[in-house]
């Protein structure tokens, strides 16, 4: 569930990637475009069709990030895929000729490190290794043919898995480590930013942004539970977050954040608003029932509000929309307050 416009660890990594696979493709479109206008007006038709289908994959990379918004993992395969159609088409003409030239060898180490850098190692390396077998018995049947060239192209295509193999790592490290951040940050049940993550973004927050800050808490969930089986009970807590969100309504300040901060207890962040523009979100909320899923018990919640001016620390603003919530509770529930007098005192064990 997407309720914050920070993204977490996953969405970090795949925004540097999209980027660099935008930059990367436009660039490629550009010099190969370049490359084929040439091409084409000295009349040098051998290398057309792979420049042009270079061109067309680069374009498609583009549209594919920039317009259709695919994850980059989607795009991998049929890039290799198309990539290694154009260095055969490149590499076809070399059968008849005779020799094989220093451009065809720097050609089959890019495309080398092409495989390596977006296929799985455990399919890059046999098709490396397949690849250099047939290059060389190309090579080997020229009638004329440097094997000190192929022998370094072997060791060059070597280094290349190697530190491939090295960049795999790495980037499996990162996604364990980002995987980890995930998981350590993320109510399970719900999947909403739990405890820590909000705090670590309140702390990042105070002082330098105003935002307001609202403490929720479901009505009588107790009783949900022993009525409905905690199954239901679970069911609901699972649902609240898009529930309360709709309630806010698309157009939520920015960066908004809705978190688990324990129990049935959550905590919604309105960073950068006026008192005026918080007003009037919890203006929706004031009175609702969460508009769960068909089957779902009806449940409502109480809330306390503040503005974080309000308070001189973080720990007094925490205390303070708790203090609220309390008041909420004590006047009998179903409401948000902005305020702790209670004009209804009640039994302290009602508000529990």
């Amino acid at each position: 569930m997407d309720v914050t416009e920070q993204g977490g660890p996953f969405q970090q990594l795949e925004r540097v990637r999209r980027r660099a696979y935008l930059l990367t493709a436009l660039v490629a479109s550009a010099a190969q475009l370049s490359i084929l206008v040439v091409k084409v007006q000295t009349r040098h038709w051998q290398d057309v069709p792979s420049f042009a289908l270079g061109t067309l994959v680069s374009l498609g990379i583009v549209v594919g990030i920039a317009w259709l918004r695919l994850p980059t993992a989607r795009l991998n395969t049929g890039i290799a895929t198309v990539i290694t159609c154009a260095t055969l088409l490149e590499f076809l003409p070399l059968v008849s000729a005779p020799v094989v030239g220093a451009q065809s060898h720097l050609t089959f180490i890019a495309q080398t490190a092409l495989w390596f850098g977006l296929l799985r190692m455990r399919v890059a390396a046999p098709l490396t290794a397949a690849a250099y077998l047939g290059f060389a018995a190309l090579v080997v049947t020229r009638p004329t043919h440097d094997l000190s060239l192929l022998w370094y192209l072997g060791c060059t295509t070597l280094v290349v898995g190697m530190v491939a193999s090295f960049g795999q790592r790495v980037i499996t490290y990162q996604q364990e480590a980002a995987a980890f951040q995930q998981d350590a940050l993320t109510d399970p049940l719900t999947g909403l930013p739990n405890r820590r993550a909000l705090l670590t973004r309140l702390r990042t927050l105070w002082g330098g942004q105003d935002f307001a800050l609202l403490m929720l808490d479901l009505d009588h969930f107790k009783g949900v539970n022993d009525r409905f089986g905690h199954t239901a009970g679970d069911q609901v807590l699972a649902g609240t977050g898009a529930a309360l969100l709709a309630l806010i309504g698309p157009d939520r300040p920015d960066g908004t954040q809705l978190a688990r901060w324990g129990g049935e207890e959550f905590m919604l962040l309105l960073p950068g608003v006026t008192a005026r523009q918080a007003y009037a979100v919890t203006d929706r909320l004031q009175g609702a029932t969460l508009p769960l899923e068909a089957g779902l018990p009806r449940v409502t919640f109480s809330a306390g509000a503040a503005l974080s001016h309000e308070a001189v620390t973080l720990d007094d603003l925490l205390e303070q929309v708790d203090e609220r919530l309390h008041a909420a509770k004590n006047a009998g529930r179903r409401q948000v307050r902005w305020v702790t007098d209670d004009p209804v005192p009640r039994d302290p064990a009602e508000v529990l």
